[in-house]
């Protein structure tokens, strides 16, 4: 019962220092973001007839807050539809659900179409929230023959090194260095993301890598293990909770390195605030 007692404590007394890392500045930065989404007949509600095996699309944004809403301007392309995509929409609701139009794209439309048009407020909160999705129209499935859900899509690149560590790591670091790429799709409260880690001049071997969470020059409870063991090259595909989100959108989310002799970390690369919702 006391080892029960002692361990949610102990819990608590995470979250709590995990809330306190991210504090009050854990907010949206960005006035822009990307969205994308890649279209199938899988997503379509209610379910496409005819054969619609073959039909694909893709679809991206650049969306940029205004006054009343956002400014959108996108991209798409289309294959294997059963017949002429007679209209294109953005539309309101959650995925697995059908919901209105809020930005007509085309009508009717081209593979590789693009344009502009504006996004009302209500409908930027749907989006930020994942509930927005696109679909493309055909005469066999007037309500729909291919469809995707938005998100909110960003890439990322740091350069560590011992200099950013800390606390300070020991032996001979100076030629100690790494790089981590990521890309990060967000949609809702949660998100993915697909990185890459390379490394070099280590005192030994990279036994571990995470995503922390704190502002730079502080250490910080871990948000993702990456890999453990590691090696050069070393890529992969992890869930986003909230906090990591909020983490990375703040500018309060750095990678490091772990080794034998630095088992508090060896390397280190903060990464800059990533755009994963608009101001």
């Amino acid at each position: 019962m006391q080892r029960t007692a002692l361990m949610q404590v102990a819990a608590a007394a995470a979250a709590v220092t995990l809330a306190a890392t991210l504090g009050a500045s854990a907010r949206p930065q960005a006035t822009t973001i990307q969205v994308r989404t890649t279209m199938d007949a899988a997503q379509e509600v209610p379910a496409p007839s005819g054969d619609v095996a073959g039909a694909r699309g893709t679809f991206s944004a650049t969306v940029t807050r205004s006054g009343t809403g956002a400014s959108v301007s996108w991209q798409m392309s289309f294959s294997g539809l059963t017949g002429n995509a007679v209209a294109a929409h953005i539309h309101q609701a959650a995925a697995g659900s059908s919901g209105p139009v809020v930005l007509p794209l085309c009508a009717p439309c081209q593979s590789s179409a693009s344009g502009t048009g504006n996004l009302p407020e209500a409908a930027l909160d749907a989006l930020e929230a994942g509930n927005t999705y696109v679909n493309i129209h055909t005469p066999t499935n007037p309500a729909g023959e291919i469809r995707g859900q938005l998100a909110i899509t960003a890439a990322v690149s740091t350069t560590l090194d011992a200099r950013q560590e800390r606390p300070r790591p020991r032996g001979n670091v100076r030629r100690a260095r790494g790089t981590f790429t990521a890309t990060f799709a967000k949609l809702g409260t949660s998100g993915t993301m697909t990185w890459r880690l390379r490394f070099s001049g280590l005192t030994g071997r990279a036994v571990a890598a995470h995503l922390h969470a704190a502002p730079r020059g502080r250490p910080g409870p871990v948000l993702v293990p990456l890999c453990g063991p590691c090696r050069n090259g070393a890529r992969g595909t992890a869930t986003l909770q909230p906090a990591a989100l909020a983490a990375l959108e703040s500018g309060r989310a750095y990678v490091n390195v772990h080794t034998p002799r630095n088992q508090a970390g060896e390397i280190r690369g903060q990464i800059r605030p990533v755009p994963l919702s608009i101001d």
